[in-house]
């Protein structure tokens, strides 16, 4: 399931109940375990609800509202606020056995799980404790749209400034649309280093199911510290330029084991670290919300005797499809049910596969065990790989996700076919006059100023730029835009629109055509879906949220060397006139911290 609320509670890591760690717990908090200890090494009991506790007389804290409808046409207001308090720290963890370095939110890896009602407020306060060194931080809910809450958005530079050392920032948003997702620092590469959580947002059920297993969260992950990955990326150590850097291991829930021989000599690693393990039950069908934290890699997911039914794509409920492997990219989730067999084995291998036609890893297998019923919890798995799963990891299988015809949303919303405007950007990866390796959007690279947000300038009335370095694209008052996006290199992208949930016309291989359209009465929805290699990738969302919002690729070497945008939308319609206090005196702290230090800002800055 991914969480052990009694460890929470014990261990007080999360301020308000539920919730809990799914992952390591840094070795300080407990003085009498191996840093390779994790609590998701032992069995996990099956303990998501429904929906949380509320005060409202009906049965769901949604009222009569379904998945037929467009969430965000009608939000329901539930009346009750959850608040969470995140410290993000410093530390040293061995969640594969290796022992490193980190930035961890509440001393734990991955982070305590969110959770909230459809309709909900969230109050989250982030607490940046980061030292040895010292550096800013900020938090983003990735997948919610923040309209009317701009200012909650979380990324440093376009809505705020960084939180500085010692200092605190309270977020303040809506679950404005239910489902699966994750939260993450928006500082640099941070959340690769370990600042990221899982987030559940309950609301109707269009499928039935017994059992919520809670948050799978997968991913890559590297040893080396995220600063120094930029480094090679961006081409500043002159000694070493690497196109695209390769992660050291793929987890499940914060474990995988790691081959210690690989280690550096220098290093502390613990061999047989321990795997993520899961209870399913006979004859009840079990939900799980997978969800990729990684920085990079296009991952595989499957479970060695099971088929799988694909009931969401972010945040959006779909007409189920049967599925044998999930593909999911960097920052993705999909949710998925799976029915025990007839008669189960007492365990089976959960698989995470690293596609290595897509990404670079030197472990590329991440395993985790489901066991059936009274199973002890030292059986191990004895099966094998479906079929499907080693096609799917052959390294001539395209790296894109699931075709757009087989992915319907449950809640039909057809498009405008003629869109107000229309954005065309072409992507290219190149090396400039520094010998630095830069992606540019139509020639332009983006480079945040964390001192001075764009979105606090626009409230001031100021949408005038420097440019080229922002990247800055203003929609102006369209009220549907259309972004048409081609890629002549060979990587492909998950690109992710902030405050919206967007509709996804085509995705292919070579430039779009001009006319194809997917689904028009229905096309998929999504916050991320992957712009394929030598590809295409035409999205539309309608212009309903005044603010400005990044558009990105999510692979974090990405985002980091200038490939992300800037959307400027309905400027003058912002629906927060007064600049909350908050914002200011983030930025006279954060303004006053970099005066007594350096920020060394390499990247673009998001």
């Amino acid at each position: 399931m991914g969480v052990l609320r009694n460890i929470t509670e014990a261990l007080s890591l999360s301020s308000v109940l539920p919730g809990g760690p799914i992952g390591t717990l840094l070795p300080s908090l407990i003085p009498s375990l191996p840093p390779s200890f994790s609590p998701s090494s032992v069995v996990e009991i099956p303990g998501f609800p429904d929906f949380l506790p509320s005060n409202t007389t009906d049965q769901f804290p949604w009222g009569n509202r379904t998945a037929k409808i467009d969430p965000h046409a009608d939000i329901p207001s539930t009346g009750i606020t959850r608040y969470y308090n995140l410290t993000v720290s410093r530390g040293v963890l061995a969640p594969d056995g290796f022992e490193k370095s980190g930035i961890y939110i509440n001393g734990q890896f991955p982070g305590p799980a969110i959770e909230a009602n459809w309709g909900d407020m969230l109050e989250v306060t982030v607490h940046n404790q980061i030292s040895g060194p010292s550096e800013g931080t900020s938090m983003h809910w990735h997948g919610l749209s923040q309209n009317g809450t701009q200012w909650s958005d979380g990324v440093p530079g376009v809505s705020q400034c960084p939180i500085a050392p010692g200092n605190s920032f309270t977020y303040r948003f809506r679950a404005d649309v239910y489902g699966t997702s994750w939260y993450h620092s928006h500082f640099s590469a941070q959340y690769t280093a370990g600042a990221f959580g899982p987030m559940i947002i309950y609301g109707p059920k269009h499928v039935p199911y017994d059992i919520d297993i809670g948050p799978v969260v997968l991913g890559d992950y590297y040893h080396r510290d995220y600063f120094s990955v930029i480094e090679d990326v961006a081409g500043t150590n002159p000694d070493f330029k690497v196109f695209v850097p390769s992660s050291d291991n793929t987890l499940i829930n914060g474990k995988n084991n790691y081959n210690c021989s690989m280690a550096p000599a220098n290093s502390t690693c613990f061999p047989n670290a321990g795997l993520a393990k899961f209870n399913f039950q006979s004859g009840k069908t079990h939900r799980l919300r997978l969800i990729n934290a990684g920085a990079a890699a296009l991952l595989h997911f499957s479970i060695d005797g099971h088929a799988m039914q694909v009931i969401a794509n972010d945040f959006t409920p779909l007409i189920p499809y049967e599925a044998d492997v999930i593909t999911l990219h960097s920052g993705q989730r999909t949710d998925v049910l799976v029915t025990a067999p007839e008669e189960p084995l007492d365990a089976y291998w959960m698989r995470s596969t690293i596609s290595l036609n897509c990404s670079v890893s030197t472990t590329t297998n991440a395993l985790a065990v489901v066991l059936y019923d009274d199973a002890s919890e030292f059986t191990l798995p004895k099966t094998e790989k479906s079929a499907a799963a080693a096609v799917a990891d052959r390294k001539d299988v395209l790296c894109q996700n699931d075709p757009l015809h087989m992915t319907v949303p449950w809640a039909p919303i057809p498009i405008d076919p003629e869109p107000d405007i229309t954005v065309t950007v072409e992507v290219d990866l190149v090396t400039n006059a520094t010998g630095s390796h830069i992606w540019t959007i139509n020639n332009r690279t983006q480079y945040t100023d964390y001192n001075d947000p764009v979105l606090m300038l626009a409230n001031q009335g100021n949408f005038s730029y420097p440019d080229p370095e922002w990247m800055v694209w203003n929609m102006g008052k369209s009220k549907t835009v259309r972004i048409v996006m081609n890629t002549v290199y060979q990587s492909p992208h998950p690109m992710h629109l902030h405050g919206h949930s967007f509709a996804v016309l085509s995705a292919g291989q070579g430039p779009w055509d001009g006319k194809t359209i997917i689904n028009p009465t229905n096309p998929v929805r999504r916050d991320i879906h992957t712009l394929p290699r030598y590809g295409h990738l035409v999205i539309q969302f309608t212009a309903d949220n005044p603010g400005i919002w990044s558009y990105h690729c999510h692979i974090a070497w990405h985002s980091a060397t200038g490939y992300t945008m800037q959307i400027v939308e309905r400027p003058g319609e912002f629906y927060n006139p007064e600049l909350p206090g908050i914002m200011d005196q983030t930025c006279k702290a954060w303004d006053k911290y970099t005066q007594g230090h350096k920020v060394d800002q390499i990247d673009s800055g998001i």
